[in-house]
């Protein structure tokens, strides 16, 4: 019984328009995300039916972003899909399974992605820049 209660609840609770994003991540050319080193080692699949995620990591070295342990991340569409997925399953389980070590930086990922992805449009123009995600939060000073 127990069987087949997780084969019908599934495995993540996915937010209900995760399938549409999916839909629209796959007809990115590319994407780059921008984020702290630590949150892409914490967040990029580790096997399992993801595993085949490919994606150029590079440091940032130069420029404002230099200094602050910055990475970014430069995947295909597809590959971008795979991501999501791995992240939903992260970040969405169900309450069956429970968290997991990554859920919270998952659902920060997630939650930076999904906005992103809902706003794509169709390009106009073989100049239409490649979309960019920046996870990069900071605390102001005080005054």
């Amino acid at each position: 019984m127990v069987a087949a209660t997780l084969v019908v609840s599934g495995c993540t609770q996915s937010p209900a328009s995760h399938d549409e994003r999916l839909s629209k991540a796959a007809g990115l050319a590319r994407v780059t995300l921008v984020c702290s080193k630590d949150l892409w080692e914490e967040t990029k699949p580790q096997g399992g039916y993801n595993n085949e995620v490919k994606a150029k990591v590079s440091e940032i070295s130069t420029g404002p972003r230099a200094g602050r342990g910055l990475v970014e991340v430069s995947m295909t569409g597809t590959n971008l899909v795979a991501y999501l997925k791995e992240l939903d399953n992260n970040a969405h389980p169900s309450g069956f399974i429970g968290d997991r070590d990554n859920t919270a930086s998952s659902k920060r990922v997630y939650n930076a992605i999904a906005p992103a992805i809902d706003r794509i449009k169709a390009a106009t123009s073989p100049d239409d820049p490649e979309p960019e995600i920046v996870i990069d939060d900071t605390i102001p000073d005080k005054n």
